[in-house]
């Protein structure tokens, strides 16, 4: 009779056992899948913050690479003063907006246009660049600046408009 309960309570153990186990190799499984998908979608967080920052195409490395040249532009210097800084749009709480920008096709190429306000010690102005695709590759087509001051001053670095 000893015998057959011990039979049984280690048929009962083993049953408990492979249950145990399945149960730990589906929590691994579901964990191995949460931990899959949390990579993928960092993968695609981190794709969409450099085509957002990094990309040539833009607005914020546009907004970067202008006001970049305007702080090194001897002129731009002159007309402002030193430092010069650089920021979108302003609503009526005094906080700054994102560089407005637009993006168009005109005469079959695609176009993408910037204004931002710059402002220095001595005045403030507005700055407007503009980028053309051309042949796969983003040119600068222009970039100016603008004093809002009146008579107002208008200074150009770079025009390559036909």
């Amino acid at each position: 009779m000893a015998s057959v309960v011990t039979v049984e309570l280690s048929r009962v153990a083993e049953e408990e056992t492979s249950k145990s186990r399945l149960k730990e190799k589906a929590e691994n499984t579901f964990f191995y899948l949460v931990l899959a998908a949390s990579v993928g979608a960092l993968g695609v967080l981190c794709y969409f913050l450099f085509e957002q920052f990094f990309s040539m195409d833009s607005p914020q490395k546009i907004y970067s690479t202008a006001l970049s040249m305007i702080r090194a532009d001897s002129r731009c210097e002159e007309i402002f003063g030193n430092p010069i800084a650089g920021f979108g749009e302003e609503t009526s709480r005094g906080r700054r907006r994102h560089v407005a920008h637009q993006k168009y096709q005109k005469d079959g190429r695609e176009r993408l246009r910037v204004v931002f306000h710059v402002k220095g010690p001595r005045c403030e102005g507005l700055a407007q660049a503009e980028m053309e695709l051309v042949d796969g590759t983003w040119e600068w087509r222009f970039l100016l600046v603008e004093t809002r001051e009146r008579p107002s001053r208008t200074h150009i670095l770079i025009d390559n408009r036909v």
